[in-house]
């Protein structure tokens, strides 16, 4: 009888999860900490079958069956323990060794990699803290690292040179071989000699869940390139099934049910040193389908922060898609122009980065928002070519009051008529790919953006409705992002306490579009107002609002119903209140 290594077993476990394993045999619903569920393994109208996720086992309280993975599969499907790991490691990707023979061998290697990577790690850790990695160290404080956040994730030093490493292994009586096994060591194209991996470099060990270090990052003390190498793929190191830091924010994950993925390793340092303690990062420039199932298994929501130059947006934009069809709810953050998470955290603070968090777009609203950099929104044309390049995305929604949603929201942005885009996406999704047939004559302004322009116009020329508006609105309550930048540069002038006027606000805005939307607004939207038209306006943005939050609650439910689990009492509790304040309204 074949048998398996308890590391093969634990990466089985880690690519599963026992909720999503069971829940194909038995529907589950939440239930406090645990999931709930009728016993499959004897008659019940009461669930008493268990189901905890966090330490990955079930237990039924009527029978007394329980167990692990494993145990489960056994049982459902009348199997023994190998049989159970064959059907389980083929579902987890997972390749299982042909022979008992060469799964020692495996087991061998493997342990032998994980010590040689021990060994190199504190040989690096220390060389941080000699004289010869002053340098090093210094660069590392000055970009604003603690010493603390240093220990913590053991970065170290390669020192200069060729031969450093390979001479401390061969002191150990440690052959080449193994070196190269491990990533540590390569051949010299020119003296043929074994000769470092990692020279000159900071070092960023990279550990696997269990907290084995499996390979190293190498960053450059100068703008010499390549910037960063990693190790080379081996046996226990695929950059594409790995993140980095996932080990020493696994605990915050879980607790708080969101991984944010970073691009960068100082990223993840510094805001782990800050105390946004779930942050991950990519070994590549975007997520793989591998990295996005592992990260399902521990938290429901990823946020993307990738940086904000164009290699972070097409990194981010090839990402989005993958992880919303694994079923993870997925957000992007905002980052300010030529900047990443480090820089913000360094300039701005926790509470900067937390309110980007909390700001964060949907998939559908940061893709809007990149292509509207890339075509001109105000042209047939450029509609044209951002409502096909959503098109995908628009077609995966099965909730016919999301898609609704996601339409509206369009059909505002661009300035179309709802129906326009339904009847192309209905085109789409019957197979025709030719180019939407949307034209000028479905241009539409609805009620709230008409309003929201109205207000502008008289923030910028009555001073009394200026302070009565900011006193009810937020910038975040406007829906079009060039009213939020309008919006935000007269309350940053409010604030300074300098004068308020069209021209003024025009200086401050760089963008050659928002500048003629603003022109169209003062010469050609605002009316005047009485105090009963301005309330009317401000009730439309807060109504509007009130309705998208209504919907999204809508849509959550009827979800929760497609996936047969229970809707909770608050969630119905809060679709009454919205939908009373929205009476209120009216």
């Amino acid at each position: 009888m074949a048998r398996y290594s308890e590391e093969i077993l634990d990466e089985i476990r880690t690519r599963l999860d026992i909720v999503a394993v069971i829940s194909e045999y038995v529907p589950l619903k939440k239930g406090g900490k645990n999931f709930k569920g009728l016993c499959p393994f004897h008659h019940e109208k009461t669930p008493s079958f268990m189901v905890d996720e966090e330490r990955q086992i079930f237990h039924c309280f009527g029978c007394g069956e329980g167990g692990n993975i494993f145990t489960f599969i056994m049982k459902m499907e009348k199997l023994n323990f190998p049989e159970a790991i064959k059907m389980l490691a083929q579902k987890a990707g997972v390749s299982l060794p042909v022979s008992e023979k060469q799964n020692s061998k495996n087991i061998q290697e493997k342990e032998l990699i994980y010590r040689l990577n021990e060994i190199a790690a504190d040989y690096y850790q220390k060389n941080l803290f000699l004289t010869q990695g002053k340098s090093a160290l210094d660069y590392l404080l000055k970009r604003g690292f603690s010493k603390e956040i240093i220990n913590k994730f053991e970065l170290g030093y390669a020192l200069p040179g060729f031969e450093h490493l390979v001479n401390v292994f061969l002191s150990k009586k440690i052959t080449p071989a193994g070196l190269f096994k491990a990533g540590l060591a390569s051949k010299s194209t020119k003296t043929n000699k074994t000769i470092d991996y990692f020279r000159n470099r900071i070092i960023f060990p990279i550990f696997n869940l269990q907290g084995n270090i499996i390979a190293f990052g190498g960053r450059v003390l100068d703008d010499k390139l390549p910037k960063y190498i990693n190790s080379p793929e081996t046996l226990v190191y695929q950059k594409s099934k790995n993140l980095y830091g996932f080990f020493q924010a696994k605990k915050s994950i879980r607790k708080q049910n969101q991984v944010i993925v970073m691009e960068g390793y100082t990223d993840v340092l510094m805001a782990h040193q800050f105390g946004v303690d779930n942050a991950v990062a990519s070994l590549g420039t975007a997520l793989t389908v591998q990295q996005i199932s592992f990260v399902k298994r521990f938290a429901d929501e990823m946020i993307v922060a990738f940086d904000a130059d164009t290699a972070g947006q097409s990194a981010t934009l090839r990402s989005l898609s993958l992880i919303k069809k694994a079923g993870i709810k997925v957000r992007v953050i905002s980052l300010p122009a030529n900047s990443d998470p480090a820089d913000i955290l360094l300039k701005k603070g926790k509470q900067f980065f937390i309110n980007l968090i909390e700001r964060a777009l949907p998939l559908i609203d940061y893709k809007l928002k990149i292509l509207i950099q890339q075509f001109n929104p105000a042209t047939t044309e450029g509609k044209v070519s951002i409502i096909r390049e959503l098109f995908q995305d628009l077609s995966a929604i099965d909730s016919n009051i999301e898609l609704n949603n996601e339409v509206k929201k369009l059909a505002e942005r661009l300035r179309l008529t709802e129906d326009s885009i339904l009847k192309d996406l209905n085109r789409y999704k019957k197979g025709d790919r030719q180019l939407p047939r949307i034209s000028t004559d479905s241009l539409v302004e609805s009620t709230h953006i008409n309003a929201e322009k109205i207000l502008i116009g008289s923030m910028l020329q009555k001073k009394d409705q200026l302070e009565k508006i900011l006193s009810e609105l937020n910038v975040e309550d406007f829906s079009i992002p060039e009213h939020q930048e309008i919006i935000s540069v007269i309350i940053n002038l409010k604030k300074k306490g300098e004068r308020i006027s069209v021209q003024k606000v025009m200086d401050l805005i760089e963008n050659p579009q928002i500048i003629n939307l603003l022109s169209q607004i003062i010469l050609k939207d605002l009316i005047s107002l009485d105090s009963a038209a301005l309330e009317r306006s401000i009730r439309a943005i807060k109504t509007y609002n009130l309705t998208l939050e209504l919907n999204t609650i809508k849509s959550e439910i009827e979800k929760d119903e497609k996936n047969k689990k229970e809707v909770t009492p608050a969630m119905l509790q809060k679709y009454q209140n919205i939908l009373q304040k929205i009476k209120n309204m009216a």
